[in-house]
Parts: structure tokens; sequence; C-alpha cells
């Protein structure tokens, strides 16, 4: 397998559907508390992606839509968490800049 680039697992964002690398990506978990952000991407429980996009736009319209279908409920306890969250501020322009510019 000399001179092929490695194999990198993608995730797809539960709200707006891309592929991206876990890099790119926040996981929350299901647990007994509710949803949490896991930082080791190893916690055990239901969990799932979001890009930072979308958590940037976490309360645009489309984006609680979406998450709420991923969710399979309603999105405000996930949507409080993702506003507390930090992000990176050139994570939203980097992924944007990647798929076009825009969202959803």
């Amino acid at each position: 397998m000399s001179g092929s680039a490695k194999h990198v697992p993608l995730r797809r964002c539960v709200a707006c559907r891309r592929p991206l690398t876990k890099d790119d990506l926040v996981r929350l978990v299901r647990g007994s508390d509710g949803w949490v952000v896991d930082d080791t991407r190893r916690a055990g429980g239901r969990g799932t992606w979001v890009c930072s996009l979308c958590i940037s736009t976490s309360d645009d319209r489309v984006t609680r839509r979406a998450l709420a279908r991923a969710f399979h409920q309603q999105t405000d306890e996930v949507v409080a968490l993702l506003a507390s969250r930090t992000v990176h501020s050139a994570a939203p322009l980097a992924h944007a800049t990647r798929h076009g510019g825009t969202h959803g």
C-alpha cells in the first residue's frame, strides 16, 4: 500500500448532513443527565456529530429543524448546549470555504 494516502474516516453532521472528518465536528453524547459534549470522542452512549457551522447557526430555523429531526426531540437542550460551546472562530469559515460558502 505504498504511495497511497491514509484512509481518513468521515462522520456526517446530523444537521447539514455533510461528511467531515472528526476534527471538523463536535460529538454530543446522550447520557443519563441529558446531552453533553464529548471532548474525548470516546464516551459511551448514543452519540452524534455536529459541525461548527451548524453550531454557529443553531438558532437558525432550518438548523433547529434538522437538529430536532436528528435528536428525535425538541432541541432547546441541545441548542443551549451548542450555544454555550466555544468553537474556534476559524472553523465555520474553513467549513464554509470547503463547501462553497453556503449552508444547508
